[in-house]
């Protein structure tokens, strides 16, 4: 009996389905062809069956796997789940779902987000000298050795550079690669190896959609090399015959983001198993490294370190999904949301339940549960986008803002910044001293090195394709528009600043475990203690720190691995004993040292605010990129994302110190000790950063008597706690931008969009209108009034000089001013409104509007 015919039979029996039928017949047809141009018809389908025989035991068995290791975290994430309780000692099961994907503290496990940032820092430490190597350097931000790249694709490719460096680069960059796949492939992958396979590849959607398949594949095809693609589960060669369709499958793969291949079902689209989906971007195999970078300078994204670090970042997000959910976590995530809805719904019937009661939407708490857990998981997992240029377009415009607005955000950060850390220290009971001299050492070059190979997050190269900037959340968009935010942020301090403080609150963690190293995990402080079993560090976990002190004296993530050597990743049923016993105590080591990356990495969210996906899911939701509702949402959010998440994090601390597992009793251990202080210090220095944001206008410092100026103070208030956007409203209908408050609730996308429009048709629109004055037509300039609205719009949105600390108010009166007198035929008038306008809100100028132009002197 024929295949195709044992494939009928086993249909009529009902063993397999007929689109399973079909599968395998294609297949069978598909390996027949490839087989018979090299032998005769009988050898080929003799060939063909045993290789589809040898592929579906390989499918088979590796199914079995995936469904074991699925099963085994399902019970671990429903023992969690059951097992969970919050601070005042109850059951909370959603708290525990949204804990298992992204928290802070006080959950008990390490989370989905926490897990990655880990793997990453993991990765990084062992790449410390590559870094080094390609950092960014200079004004122009442009990455340090340029032409090594090129010798490190070449060395990754196998090919002899013949630099010495390149070659230690390469061979730290393939260790690193290969213990990603084989850690990839234990949580439930299957990436096969491929010796000298050089970088995997980003592909430009749109650029290898406007090739076209021909042109497209005819490039392609001459770069590749056929004998080592190959399937990753059984291993067979592709070989050159079959190397046409592979490239057609992959074409339509990329232009359609996978929706080709599509195979319907009642399961919603983008539910598949991680673990099945890291093979594509290794398939392609390049002949050499000139073959990749060709086709990566065509039709790839960003430049070699960016595909280096990308792949790194990716694998890491991977890994910890998977390790944390199982192979399909997007199936887990499912499974979690049916066991809340499960809960909620035995407390709406008065049933035993591990579901804590609303406070708000009480009638709608299962609706809300699930909308949250999906929102959270798509911010972690990156959010669809629906038409990719508008998406582009929108992104590109807040990078734009980013890079013109924060210019002097770096002072509100130097004046809170340290009471925001106070606080945090105490918290988790650390020393809560430092000083301005000890972030300075942080940021020099060794200091920064030495603690960034310990086992810091290098956050350059964490948000290498997608940046992440402080107070204004990610960064997506061109390379053009994310350099001019990082240049922004960059060239204000802010950026230097984040990185110092980050280092410093680093630091301290590793000091205070080297400190304590002498005790035992219950003789520690019990605020420390809590704060580390909120990641679910055990006495065990403990006990491998606490003999981990570096020669510098400090407790860091990369002595801990060096004391337990590396994992090799044997095969556990056939080692021997002593070699089950090392890898055993190189996974037990990986795992404390993981731990201790989480929590400093973590908790550093607390001392050095930035924007976590919690608070950003709470508004984005499910709203997919590239749509209205979801771009007028990223607009709405920018500035923001840093507010809300500062205030959920500050809200949580708040109750963690008052409850009992908070450490103590009495005021000095109450949700009120932590919060009071913190409060006025962040007021304390939101009021210095209006006055010297005045000085820096060139004008006088507000009354500070709550008498005279009851609003200075809460405005100072919002300030410090950052949403200092609308602390301008409460003495003036504008924000500081010149926008209104529904403008600024919408975002300064919208308020930039309206502005340009303004300026362009508005303009032109203006001069259509008949307008007289004294009986006579207006002229153009007089009704359209363009060097008004020019000076304006350049003040608002200047890169970088236009809010620089350093350059503001020299450019708004030095160079804005002179430019209105020359364009603007009303410019005293406007000059005079100003002049009105700031001596009314209690801020006259000492340099007023108009004094440094011809009509001023």
């Amino acid at each position: 009996m024929g295949l195709k015919d044992c494939l009928i039979s086993a249909v009529e029996q009902k063993a397999i389905t007929r689109e399973e039928a079909s599968f395998l017949a294609d297949e069978f047809d598909q390996r027949f062809a490839q087989n018979r141009l090299s032998m005769g018809d009988d050898l080929a389908k003799a060939k063909a069956r045993k290789d589809l025989e040898i592929q579906l035991k390989a499918e088979a068995a590796e199914a079995r796997r995936r469904a074991d290791l699925t099963e085994a975290r399902r019970l671990s994430v429903k023992s969690y789940l059951q097992d969970y309780r919050g601070r005042d000692g109850k059951p909370n099961v959603f708290e525990a779902a949204m804990g298992l994907l992204s928290h802070y503290g006080f959950r008990g496990a390490s989370s989905v987000r926490g897990k990655t940032e880990a793997i990453i820092i993991g990765a990084q430490k062992n790449l410390d000298k590559v870094m080094y190597s390609f950092e960014r350097k200079g004004l122009l931000g442009k990455r340090k050795n340029r032409a090594l790249q090129g010798d490190v694709v070449r060395e990754l490719h196998g090919e002899a550079s013949g630099d010495a460096t390149a070659k230690q680069l390469a061979r730290a960059i393939n260790s690193v690669f290969e213990d990603l796949r084989q850690r990839f492939n234990a949580a439930g992958g299957a990436i096969g190896k491929i010796e000298n396979f050089g970088l995997p590849h980003t592909h430009d959607r749109l650029k290898v959609k406007a090739a076209g398949r021909d042109a497209w594949k005819a490039e392609i095809r001459d770069l590749l090399d056929p004998s080592k693609m190959t399937n990753p589960l059984t291993g067979q060669q592709l070989g050159a015959a079959g190397l046409d369709q592979a490239l057609d499958h992959v074409w339509e793969s990329i232009v359609s983001n996978g929706r080709a291949h599509l195979q319907p079902s009642m399961v919603r689209r983008g539910q598949g198993a991680i673990a099945t989906q890291r093979q594509e971007e290794r398939f392609l195999a390049f002949k050499d490294a000139a073959s990749w970078m060709e086709y990566n300078q065509k039709y790839g994204k960003g430049d070699v370190v960016q595909a280096i670090f990308g792949h790194i970042n990716g694998m890491a997000r991977d890994i910890a999904a998977m390790e944390v959910l199982g192979p399909n976590p997007s199936a887990m995530v499912e499974y979690m949301k049916q066991a809340v809805a499960l809960e909620i719904g035995k407390l709406e019937t008065g049933k035993p339940t591990l579901a804590k009661g609303a406070t708000i939407f009480k009638d709608s708490q299962a609706a809300v549960a699930q909308y949250r857990l999906d929102s959270l998981w798509q911010a972690m997992r990156g959010r669809p986008e629906v038409a990719s240029g508008a998406a582009r377009t929108t992104s590109n415009i807040k990078n734009v803002l980013t890079g013109t607005q924060l210019g002097s955000t770096v002072i509100l950060a130097a004046s809170t910044d340290p009471f925001v850390a106070r606080a945090a220290r105490k918290l988790a009971g650390l020393p809560v001293t430092s000083t301005v001299m000890d972030m300075v050492k942080m940021v020099s070059k060794g200091n920064r090195e030495e603690i960034i190979s310990s086992g810091v997050m290098w956050e350059e190269y964490l948000h290498i394709m997608n940046d992440e900037l402080r107070f204004a959340g990610p960064a997506v968009g061109s390379d053009w528009s994310r350099w001019i935010a990082d240049r922004g942020v960059t060239f204000s301090g802010l950026q230097p600043l984040t990185v110092g403080r980050k280092l410093l609150e680093a630091r301290a963690w590793q000091k205070t475990v080297a400190d304590n190293a002498g005790k035992t995990f219950d003789q520690l402080d019990k605020r420390f203690r809590t704060a580390l079993e909120g990641f679910g560090v055990t006495p065990a976990h403990w006990e491998i720190w606490r003999q981990a002190k570096d020669p510098a004296g400090f407790v860091t993530p990369r002595q801990i691995e060096i004391n337990g050597g590396g994992v090799q990743y044997i095969d556990m049923r056939t080692a021997a004993p002593h070699e089950i016993a090392a890898e055993a105590e190189a996974l037990a080591h990986r795992e404390a040292s993981e731990k201790l990356a989480e929590v400093i990495n973590s908790w550093s969210e607390r001392s050095v605010p930035s924007g976590t996906p919690n608070a950003r899911s709470l508004v984005n939701g499910l709203a997919e990129r590239g749509t209205v509702g979801g771009e007028l949402l990223d607009f709405l959010l920018q500035y923001k994302s840093f507010g809300l998440s500062f205030t959920a994090l500050q809200m949580e601390a708040i109750g963690e110190m008052a409850a009992t597992r908070g450490g103590g009793t009495g005021f000095r251990r109450s949700g009120l000790a932590y919060f009071a202080p913190m409060a006025i210090m962040l007021t304390l220095g939101g009021a210095a950063y209006l006055q010297i944001k005045s000085l820096l206008d060139f004008k006088k410092p507000e009354e500070i008597d709550p008498r005279k100026n009851p609003g200075f103070w809460f405005r100072a208030g919002i300030q410090g706690g950052g949403f200092g956007l609308f602390g301008d409203f409460v003495k003036s209908t504008e924000n500081r931008f010149g926008q209104s408050m529904l403008e600024s609730l919408a975002g300064p996308g919208v308020a930039f969009i309206g502005d340009t429009a303004g300026l362009t048709a508005g303009t032109l629109l203006a001069a259509t209108r008949s307008e007289t004055a004294k009986g006579k037509e207006k002229t153009f300039m007089e009704k359209a009034n363009p060097g008004r609205k020019l000076t304006q719009y350049l003040r608002r949105y200047t890169p970088v000089i236009a809010s620089h600390w350093l350059t503001r108010g020299v450019y708004n009166r030095l160079v804005l001013d002179n430019l209105q007198w020359m364009l603007d035929p009303n410019a005293d008038m406007s000059f005079k409104a100003q002049i009105g306008l700031a001596k009314k809100n209690g801020t006259p100028y000492m340099v007023k509007p108009g004094q440094l132009t011809p009509l001023g002197r």
